[in-house]
């Protein structure tokens, strides 16, 4: 009993001390006013954070989606999206408006109209519709950001329909860039911005703003801990994900003429090369992708890559290439090939450099098109178990199903 109690006494002494070096650096600190409040206006400005809602949140709009049945139509799911142009195109997420048979759209004015799906782009969760250019009169469209300029720490914005509450508006930073997310045709997404402003089930398809009110990325995802699930009375945080803007602005004249747009295919499964890999497996390079399977009849296949055998006391039977370059470019982990590979097309010829049994290999692939039948499996995005080591087919742990909701919330209330 006196060995607990001494050491209770020890861990609060310790408390006691971290306690005075808190206050003491608060108040000793290089200035008093510049310590406290710059940092305070900075974290939150009020008045800049409703300038940019009431700019905005007229462009951004509820994505209501039903499927027929019958005669009748009834309701699918719902989400968010925002009007990008005059024309009337409004940018929401692929599965927000997958297996629709009709799409409508409700404004902040309390208007609706309904939407033709133009485009769709499974591989990076975006899609496109369409309303008339008349329903669309007097609204601003919201003007794109460039996302391969964000940083950590900046100001994020979302605005959209979280469980159908139309116009709700959260504020955090940008936690993180340069995220891997799946997708529905398990091929990761890459170049995913990471963001602590909330961000739940309806705010799919919404926008995650600057401060000058120019969107960031497509919200999409969100991580939650899976004992949230367990003990769900005890609130552990979520992490929101955001598609990148550039990803939709590359895209945006195919899905305009609309096309689904599907990935160029190199066909492997593989993983991030890292130092637990390299000392399992007693590999010669450090750096680089790991290719753990060739589909047959793959493009890769086609080019003779070859995949790791089976493992026989720590030591591959036959060791997997490594690639570490596609056509010059430096790739280090499976983001960076994914990244790489989505600036080229199917039919496109790429040199791969590998080291194949400690040797430097060069290697010519014509990547094909990304195969339909692995884009027929719609994926949570309520529950993302974070991933960046694999690619496709590499099984995954399931997710909790998520949105979009069909019944979870048919009559959600507004404002």
């Amino acid at each position: 009993m006196d060995g607990i109690s001494k050491a209770f006494a020890m861990a609060i002494i310790a408390m006691s001390g971290a306690v005075i070096l808190v206050v003491s650096f608060a108040w000793f600190g290089p200035g008093l006013g510049s310590a406290v409040t710059p940092a305070s206006a900075a974290l939150f400005d009020e008045e800049l954070v409703q300038a940019v809602y009431d700019r905005v949140s007229p462009a951004v709009v509820d994505v209501n989606v039903d499927r027929k049945e019958g005669d009748s139509f009834s309701r699918l799911g719902f989400g968010s999206g925002f009007l990008i142009d005059t024309e009337g195109h409004i940018v929401t997420n692929n599965h927000v408006i997958q297996q629709a048979d009709r799409v409508r759209i409700r404004f902040k004015d309390g208007t609706s109209a309904e939407a033709r799906i133009l485009g769709t782009n499974p591989a990076n969760d975006l899609a496109l519709v369409k309303v008339p250019r008349e329903a669309v009169a007097g609204i601003e469209p919201i003007p794109f950001a460039d996302s391969s300029l964000v940083r950590p720490g900046q100001l994020a914005i979302a605005i959209g329909s979280p469980f159908g509450l139309d116009g709700s508006v959260t504020v955090g930073v940008i936690s993180g860039v340069d995220r891997t997310l799946d997708s529905d045709i398990a091929r990761p997404i890459s170049g995913v911005l990471q963001t602590d402003a909330l961000i739940s089930p309806g705010n799919s398809g919404g926008p995650l703003l600057n401060r000058a009110g120019e969107v960031l990325g497509i919200n999409t995802a969100i991580q939650v801990s899976a004992m949230d699930f367990v003990l769900p009375r005890i609130n552990r945080g979520a992490i929101g994900f955001a598609v990148p803007i550039n990803t939709l602005a590359n895209l945006l004249p195919d899905l305009k003429a609309g096309m689904v747009v599907r990935p160029p295919w190199l066909g492997i499964s593989a993983t991030t090369v890292d130092g637990i890999l390299v000392d399992s497996l007693k590999l010669d390079q450090a750096h680089g992708v790991y290719v753990t399977q060739v589909i047959p009849g793959s493009p890769a296949e086609d080019a003779g890559l070859v995949q790791s055998g089976t493992l026989r006391r720590g030591r591959p039977a036959v060791g997997g290439d490594i690639i570490t370059a596609l056509d010059g470019v430096e790739i280090g982990s499976v983001g960076d090939l994914i990244a790489t590979l989505n600036g080229y097309n199917a039919g496109s010829e790429v040199t791969l450099s590998i080291v194949r049994d400690g040797e430097n290999v060069e290697v010519v692939v014509t990547l094909g098109e990304w195969p339909a039948e692995y884009g027929r499996q719609p994926r949570s995005r309520y529950f993302q178990i974070p991933d960046d080591q694999t690619l496709p087919p590499q099984p995954r742990m399931p997710l909790v199903p998520g949105i979009p909701f069909p019944d979870l919330f048919p009559e959600a209330p507004r404002r």
